[in-house]
C-alpha cells in the first residue's frame, strides 16, 4: 500500500515538509550539490531498517520543496564497500557529479576493527544525475599516516585554485580526533598534504567526523563533529556534537604546516579547540553538510538524529525513522558567528497567516500542570491552533521573560540567564532538558525566535539563527497543534504546506 505523504501526516508521525523514506532510515546527508539547476541530496540509508545494507539514497529537486525519490544508487555491492557505503560528498565537474564516499570493508580474522581489520576505501562514482558509473578506488589504507587507526572516513572534496582537495575525518591510534588533507591534480590520484588536530594536551574528542570546509562572507570555517567530548553543564550536552572552528586565513595553508606528513608521529596540533562553536543545542542534530549552490548561496543540511543514541532516548516510528533538517542558508552576523536560516524556498510553503489570541491559548488562562516543576502561569497568554500539526512561528523584539508551549508537553523557556528546551511528558520519548546560556549568544540575551514545527520535528532559530535547537518529538495527537506564548514580543504565525513527493509508490 502506498503512503499518502501529503495528506496523511498522522500516519506514524509522518512529516509534511521534511524528507522521509517510505521504509528504512535516514542518517548523514551526503553529496549535496546542484547540477544544471537541479539539487541533488543524498543521505545514508538502510532500506529495511535496521538490518539491511548501508548506503546512499538519492533525492532530486528543482526548487527545494518538490522532491523526487531517485532510489539508492550507491549501495554495498563490491569488495570496496561490502560492509557499507559510508558518508561523503560530491563535486560538480565537467557537467557531472563526482561522488566520493568511504567504502567500508571488514577483513576476516581476530580483529577489533578499530585498530586492525577494517579497510577505509575512499571511492569515486561519477554520475550525470540519473546514471551512475563504475566504482573506483582513489585512496586506501596504505595512503594514511601510520598514526591513524582504522577509522578514517567521510571525504569532503572541493576544487580550489586549480587543484583538488580532500578532507578526511580520523581517529588516531591513541584516540585523538584529527583531520587529514589530501591534494590531487585530477581528482583521481591523491597525496597527503597536511593534517590537523587540537593544540591541547588532552584530545578534543577521539574522532572528528564529517569534516567540512565552508566559506561564508569571505571567511573560512571548519565544520566537524567531535566524538567523545565530555558533557558539560551548558555545552556538549549530546552524546556527540556538531560545530565549527572559525579560521583566520586558509585551512589548506594552515594544514600544510605539517612538515612530516606520512612520517609524522601524530597529526599537526594547529587548531585551538577553545575556539570551537556549537551549531545546535537541541536533542537531534548531527553530521551537517554544506555546499554552495549555483546562485552562490551556502546551504547547510543536518541529520535530525544522532548516532549511538540508543543509550539516551528513543525514536518510536516503526516503518521509517529519522529525517533531515530543512535546507538552511549560512551567513555571518556582526559578531562573526555563523547564522543558519531556513532557505527562502521554505517561506513559500507558508499558507494562511494565523493570529495568536487569548481564546486559543492552552488552558485559556491561569496555571497548567500539577507539580512545582511543571506548573506554568499562563495568565495573559496568547495562542493559536494549527491543523495537521505544523506551523511557522516568528517572535521578534523579545524584551523580557516568558515561554512558548507546544501542546502541554514541549516548553521553550526564555529567562534572563538562559534558554531552556524541556519536555514535560511522553512526547519526548525520554528526551529531557537542553539548556543554552544567554551569555553564549553575542547579544547576551534572546532577541528573536523562529520555530518550524512539522508533526514530529521542531527546528528553533535563535537571534537570526546564531544558535539553533533541533529536536524530534512525538505528541500523542498530531491532528491539531496548539501553540501558546507568554513571551513579550511581536508574534506572527502561518500554517504550513507540504513538500511535493514523487517516485515513492509502493
Amino acid at each position: 500500500m502506498a503512503i499518502d505523504y501529503n495528506a496523511n501526516p498522522k500516519h506514524n508521525w509522518r512529516l509534511r515538509f521534511h524528507l522521509q523514506t517510505q521504509t528504512g532510515d535516514i542518517t548523514d546527508p551526503n553529496g549535496l550539490c546542484q547540477l544544471d539547476g537541479t539539487y541533488h541530496f543524498f543521505h545514508q540509508h538502510r532500506r529495511l531498517w535496521p538490518d539491511a545494507a548501508h548506503g546512499w539514497a538519492h533525492w532530486a529537486s528543482r526548487d527545494l520543496v518538490s522532491w523526487e525519490w531517485m532510489g539508492c544508487p550507491i549501495m554495498p555491492d563490491c569488495d570496496l564497500d561490502r560492509n557499507g557505503s559510508y558518508s561523503g560528498s560530491a563535486v560538480v565537474h565537467d557537467g557531472q557529479m563526482w561522488c566520493y564516499y568511504t567504502g567500508n570493508a571488514l577483513l576476516p580474522g581476530d580483529h577489533d576493527y578499530d585498530r586492525s581489520g577494517r579497510l577505509a576505501n575512499e571511492t569515486l562514482v561519477v554520475s550525470d544525475g540519473v546514471r551512475f558509473g563504475e566504482k573506483r578506488l582513489v585512496l586506501g589504507n596504505e595512503g594514511y599516516p601510520s598514526y591513524c587507526s582504522c577509522h578514517v572516513r567521510d571525504p569532503k572534496v572541493w576544487r580550489q585554485g586549480g587543484s583538488w582537495h580532500m578532507l578526511l575525518g580520523a581517529r588516531t591510534m591513541d584516540d585523538r580526533g584529527a583531520i587529514l588533507l589530501y591534494g590531487s591534480p585530477d581528482g583521481l590520484a591523491w597525496e597527503l598534504e597536511g593534517s590537523a588536530t587540537g593544540t591541547g594536551a588532552e584530545p578534543f574528542g577521539y574522532m572528528w567526523e564529517c569534516p567540512n570546509l565552508v566559506r561564508v562572507d569571505g571567511r573560512e570555517f571548519l565544520l566537524v563533529c567531535p566524538q567523545g567530548v565530555s558533557k558539560r553543564p551548558f555545552s556538549f550536552q549530546n552524546i556527540h556534537n556538531s560545530g565549527y572552528f572559525p579560521l583566520e586565513g586558509s585551512l589548506v595553508e594552515l594544514m600544510r604546516g605539517d612538515g612530516d606528513l606520512m612520517g609524522a608521529s601524530g597529526p599537526y596540533p594547529c587548531i585551538d579547540e577553545r575556539s570551537f562553536v556549537e551549531l545546535d543545542f537541541g536533542f537531534d542534530f548531527y553530521a551537517p553538510q554544506a555546499f554552495e549552490d549555483e546562485s552562490g548561496r551556502t546551504l547547510l543540511v543536518g541529520w535530525a538524529g544522532l548516532p549511538d543514541i540508543e543509550t539516551q532516548y528513543d525514536n518510536p516510528t516503526r516503518a521509517w525513522t529519522h529525517t533531515l533538517t530543512v535546507p538552511r542558508e549560512l551567513t555571518t552576523n556582526a559578531a562573526g558567528r555563523i547564522c543558519q536560516w531556513p532557505a527562502r524556498e521554505i517561506d513559500g510553503l507558508r499558507g494562511k497567516e494565523v493570529k495568536l489570541t487569548a481564546q486559543d491559548a492552552h488552558g485559556l488562562t491561569g496555571t497548567v500542570g500539577t507539580s512545582p516543576y511543571d506548573v506554568f502561569d499562563l495568565t495573559g497568554a496568547r495562542g493559536a491552533r494549527f491543523a495537521d500539526g505544523s506551523c511557522d512561528l516568528v517572535i521578534d523584539d523579545i524584551d523580557g521573560e516568558g515561554r512558548v508551549l507546544l501542546g502541554s508537553e514541549l516548553e521553550l523557556l526564555v529567562c534572563d540567564q538562559m534558554l531552556e528546551l524541556c519536555f514535560h511528558g511522553a512526547a519526548g520519548a525520554h528526551r529531557g532538558v537542553r539548556r543554552l546560556l544567554a551569555s553564549t549568544l553575542s547579544a547576551g540575551r534572546v532577541e528573536s525566535l523562529r520555530m518550524l514545527v512539522d508533526t514530529s520535528i521542531v527546528e528553533v532559530f535563535v537571534n537570526g539563527g546564531e544558535v539553533t535547537l533541533t529536536t524530534r518529538w512525538y505528541p500523542q495527537d498530531v491532528s491539531e497543534l496548539c501553540v501558546t506564548s507568554t513571551l513579550p514580543g511581536e508574534h506572527r504565525a502561518w500554517e504550513m504546506g507540504c513538500y511535493g513527493f514523487a517516485g515513492m509508490g509502493a
